[in-house]
């Protein structure tokens, strides 16, 4: 039989023992499976079960709810742990020897004691209990989740602690991922910041060290109201002394031009990311990193006295950027700043690293900054510098010429006539919401949409707070649906305030421009997405989001082996966020029909992204439909319940009341449904794409369903639809009836708030390069949404292809509105 792990310490995951993901469709069966983990077998009594997760409904309908979840979990067990769940009619268990758990295994550690069980505990702890398993309408569980997660967190913290107590007397045995991974989990923890600092000066940083003993004084002020004890001040002192040279004598600090780099592999943590390199190397036929090209790691800058830590995030961001856009260096993207584990730097492909601390001295700003080599650790070059408070733009010109200067880069010039800009005083307003937006959480990407909000209402000219406000409103409107809930929004708002957040934007900003490309790209305007992407990378050549766009739209056009050197760069700058760059090179492997090398970029990427993106999920889905018939019904099965919760907030859409607003405005996509993810302009491509999936899916295919839509012509629009009403079909995503109608001379009326003009009623149409351009006013901006007209093979006008999905229609006779 099968043994299955649960994962539950930070994102909850079920798997089969040869890690493959078991996907369960809802949240509440996640939950409650996770509760019955953590009771390892012993029965639980129904009433308990559904009085913790369906506590605002009466008895009868809360145990109706808990025996719908637990027929929703056999069924996703079934072709693997069948017999797990043993369900009784007054109990539930389960069969704790067809499970392991690391929560089971963390418990069993910290009983173990010893220096292998206080490593376990901390290896283990990959993140707070069912971190992304939160039920905020349910106390009770809410309760019990808090409780564990506390007891669970404390085992690590009292294992790791007692392992830097060991390690402090022999620092040579100690590990600084793990002394990492336990100030990640209790950031006051002075045992673990003590070994940090014994670690740098053995490896030749002291004035790393000393940072990181400063920074930890600060917080432990701001935060507790406390100091440091001695202990750790005298082993500041001895570091400053120079007691640790003689364990670091290679670590002079000469200031000279950076040596000549070794070739670098693309890689990260652990065995995961290690395949990833190896997968690189496998699949990207184009030119390796030049050798002699410094790869520079940015690391958030720590925040000193008077220093918010967003704002020295965002000044970070703000240097890395200016970085790439005045020299020839890579500067890698600041997800992996934020995300490669101290000590994985040189596996990341980066080459140096460059780290800092910004700190506020009466009317200053006082910048510390150095560089390191990955190879080693040894640092090449640090400056400490200030600039007036009311200058911080200028400040960061002056560090990155003095970046420059100290390691030997050539830098371009700045330009005559820069581009209206915030005005200085309302700079570090700005980076620090930069540095909420970059956090890469769905909380602090709904503060970065206030912040923002507020500065580009005060500074409507200025192409910053526009170009923040369009990546969280992409976020929002297509990403992972925490960024909709933390932003108390509806998806479809979202969309509608990116749009008229592009709208606003009359500069060329590398931002908006990518934003603006992956909208084209959603509307299947290829020569548009890749324009847009590439004039995004004249003038940011080391952008992620724009090379991730224009090699996915370059492999869906059959351009392949340019989407792959486009791919290879996106995954070489971003190491530890790769995922968009596989997915591209999981595309174009697709089209090639190199399934072997399409699954494993595929897997890849889908063991990296930090969430589900719908695309993965369906060319995942494709792929494994070819290979294993059970792997591809659980991906496509993933591929639901990544969609469930798409109707949150779906009542702020419209004057329509919902009883039950999951009901009212989704349901599961079938096969023909969830083919219009993803379309490859060759025919024969797309044709593979479509059959796999129905495979996946376990529907009978059915030859309407299967045939390729085309587009109309111009001409064929404006005969067909101008002058006519029109009828939508309902979707997975609508629900909803709706209409339009457009008179002979392009004016337009919409009923329904879920149409493809998102809570519009009346607008006016054009024909723009045979696609249908609909123009309306939402919140006193104009949008306009572009859309190509498909038929079906019958030859009938049937879909609407725009920004936000496919809607299908049917088409009366006469347009009277």
């Amino acid at each position: 039989m099968t043994r299955l792990q649960a994962t539950l310490l930070g994102t909850f995951a079920l798997a089969t023992g040869d890690r493959r993901p078991i996907p369960i469709e809802t949240r509440k069966a996640r939950a409650l499976l996770a509760v019955l983990v953590m009771a390892k077998g012993q029965p639980l009594r129904r009433e308990q079960l559904a009085n913790l997760l369906w506590s605002r409904v009466d008895t009868r309908q809360s145990l109706a709810s808990l025996s719908q979840a637990l027929y929703s979990l056999r069924r996703a067990l079934n072709g693997t742990a069948p017999d797990l769940i043993k369900a009784r009619p007054d109990t539930v268990a389960l069969d704790a020897d067809l499970l392991s758990a690391d929560a089971w295994e963390l418990e069993a550690a910290f009983t173990e004691g010893g220096e292998a069980g206080q490593r376990c505990c901390l290896n283990l702890y990959e993140g707070p209990f069912l971190d992304d398993l939160s039920i905020d309408t349910e106390e009770g569980y809410a309760e019990w989740r808090a409780a564990e997660r506390a007891r669970l967190e404390g085992y690590a913290v009292d294992g790791g602690t007692a392992l830097m107590a060991a390690w402090e007397r022999a620092p040579e045995a100690a590990e600084m991922p793990l002394v990492d991974r336990l100030l990640s989990i209790d950031p006051y923890n002075e045992p673990a910041l003590r070994v940090r600092m014994l670690l740098l000066a053995r490896a030749g940083r002291p004035a790393a060290a000393i940072e990181a003993a400063d920074a930890f004084a600060t917080l432990l002020s701001t935060d507790l109201g406390i100091a440091p004890s001695d202990a750790l001040a005298d082993l500041a002192a001895r570091i400053r002394a120079g007691a640790f040279d003689d364990a670091a004598s290679n670590a002079s600090r000469p200031r000279r031009p950076v040596p000549a780099l070794r070739p670098v592999v693309i890689a990260m943590a652990g065995a995961v990311l290690l395949g990833a390199a190896l997968l690189w190397a496998t699949l990207a036929p184009g030119p390796r990193p030049d050798p002699d090209i410094v790869r520079l790691l940015v690391r958030p800058f720590d925040a000193g006295d008077g220093v918010a830590p967003d704002l020295a995030r965002g000044f970070s961001d703000d240097l890395s950027t200016a970085l790439v856009r005045r020299s020839d260096i890579d500067v890698l993207s600041r997800e992996s700043g934020r995300l490669v584990a101290d000590g994985d730097e040189a596996s990341s492909g980066a080459s140096h690293v460059l780290r800092g601390r910004m700190r506020s001295d009466e009317d200053r700003w006082v910048l510390n900054v150095w560089i390191t080599e990955t190879d080693g650790g040894r640092e090449i070059w640090a400056d400490r510098f200030a600039g007036s408070e009311d200058a911080l733009r200028a400040v960061r010109d002056a560090t990155v010429t003095r970046i420059s200067e100290g390691i030997g880069i050539a830098l371009t010039p700045l330009p005559a006539t820069e581009p209206v800009a915030l005005p200085e005083a309302a700079v570090p307003a700005y980076l620090a919401a930069l540095g909420r937006l970059h956090s890469g959480a769905p909380e602090g990407n709904a503060e970065a949409i206030e912040r923002l909000t507020e500065l580009a209402e005060a500074h409507p000219d200025a192409p910053e707070p526009v170009a923040g406000l369009a990546i969280a409103y992409e976020r929002v409107a297509f990403g992972a649906d925490d960024f909709a809930r933390a932003a108390g929004l509806h998806w479809l708002e979202g969309y509608l305030r990116l749009k008229r957040e592009l709208a606003a934007a009359n500069v060329e900003h590398p931002d908006i421009l990518a934003a603006r490309s992956r909208l084209a790209l959603r509307r299947l305007d290829h020569l548009a997405a890749q324009d847009l992407a590439r004039r995004a990378l004249d003038l940011d050549s080391a952008h992620v989001g724009a090379l991730a766009v224009l090699s996915r739209s370059l492999a869906l056009t059959g351009e392949t082996d340019a989407a792959r050197r486009l791919a290879t760069r996106a995954i070489v700058l971003s190491p530890a966020a790769p995922e968009d760059g596989y997915l591209s090179l999981g595309l174009a492997a697709f089209a090639d029909d190199e399934m072997d090398r399409a699954r494993e970029a595929v897997e890849t990427a889908f063991l990296t992204a930090r969430g589900r993106p719908l695309q993965l999920l369906a060319l995942r889905s494709a792929i494994l439909a070819g290979a294993d018939e059970a792997a591809s019904r659980a991906a496509f099965r993933e591929l639901v319940a990544a969609l469930e919760s798409r109707p949150f907030g779906a009542w702020r859409m419209g004057d329509v009341t919902y009883e039950n607003p999951r009901a009212a405005t989704w349901r599961r996509p079938t096969a023909a449904e969830a083919a219009t993810l993803i379309r490859f302009a060759d025919a024969a491509v797309d044709a593979r794409f479509r059959n796999r999936l129905f495979e996946a899916s376990g529907e009978a295919e059915d030859a309407q369903n299967m045939a390729r839509a085309v587009p109309l012509s111009g001409a064929e629009i404006e005969e067909r639809l101008f002058d006519r009403r029109i009828a939508g079909r309902r979707t997975w995503l609508v629900l909803q009836d709706w209409t339009q109608v457009r008179t002979a001379d392009g004016v337009l009326f919409q009923d329904g708030a879920f149409g493809p003009l998102p809570r519009a009623r009346e607008g006016r149409s054009r024909v723009v390069d045979a696609r249908l351009c609909d123009r309306w006013v939402w919140e006193e901006t104009e949008i306009e949404n572009c859309q190509l007209v498909m038929r079906d093979g019958a030859g009938t006008p049937s879909v609407l292809v725009g920004e936000t999905g496919w809607f299908p229609f049917v088409t009366a006779e006469t347009g009277q509105p």
